[in-house]
């Protein structure tokens, strides 16, 4: 099922809620290079891992889904729209930074939205995806906010980020305790962690992956462009 607004916000508001979100948010900052007045967009439901952006003077625009929805009550101070994942409402290269969380997983057509990602993001600008691994507990899980859309490979995400022209800067596996709110779980979470990328590598809850925006086609890119046409007139004559 699509967790829409309300069911996101009653799992962020839970005591295991805050502790993924702050325990991802420690790494996710760490990642991040801003600057002041720098167009920031956040994709999905982002705000329980960005409170860090407060220490910013930046316009944020808070994007969320028409299917996933959006509450009427004033949950925080900055701009929020409804948006069609294949039609994002702003300008080429509008902002600096993107965030997507509980987003990329639940969309209908991902390369779709991955190319309107990089339409509306600057020249080199930066990109942050939080997504599900496929083989973890968080997605297999009905009481987890990861379930609702599908999971990704390693691989399967390298392949779809460099067919949309986007750089990998790196690829985190993060989260290995499991959830719940045991309180023996909530207060070893970094020894679990610790241990889980030791001995359970591959079955990480989700993915940290900072990506750049290309303006330029990679060399390998444009081999495999040049041998589809060269088939493709083949084909044709």
């Amino acid at each position: 099922m699509y967790f829409d607004f309300l069911n996101y916000q009653k799992f962020y508001d839970s005591t295991i809620g805050n502790s993924l979100s702050s325990h991802i948010e420690s790494k996710l900052k760490k990642s991040c290079c801003l600057y002041e007045k720098q167009n920031i967009g956040c994709f999905g439901f982002c705000f329980p891992y960005l409170n860090f952006l407060k220490n910013y003077n930046s316009p944020i625009s808070y994007c969320y889904p028409k299917k996933m929805g959006i509450s009427e009550k004033p949950f925080h101070k900055f701009y929020k729209i409804l948006i069609d994942e294949d039609n994002i409402p702003f300008q080429d290269s509008h902002f600096d930074h993107i965030f997507s969380i509980h987003y990329l997983e639940n969309v209908d057509n991902t390369k779709i939205c991955l190319r309107e990602l990089w339409r509306v993001l600057s020249p080199e600008g930066q990109l942050y995806l939080i997504i599900p691994n496929k083989k973890s507990s968080w997605l297999l899980s009905d009481k987890s906010p990861f379930s609702s859309g599908i999971g990704f490979s390693k691989n399967q995400i390298s392949s779809m980020l460099d067919d949309s022209f986007f750089e990998i800067q790196f690829i985190d596996r993060l989260v290995y305790f499991p959830n719940t709110n045991l309180r023996i779980i909530r207060k070893n979470k970094d020894l679990i962690d610790k241990f889980g990328s030791i001995f359970f590598k591959f079955f990480n809850g989700v993915y940290l992956c900072v990506i750049k925006k290309k303006i330029h086609a990679s060399i390998t890119s444009r081999l495999v462009i040049k041998k589809n046409l060269i088939k493709s007139i083949i084909k044709n004559t």
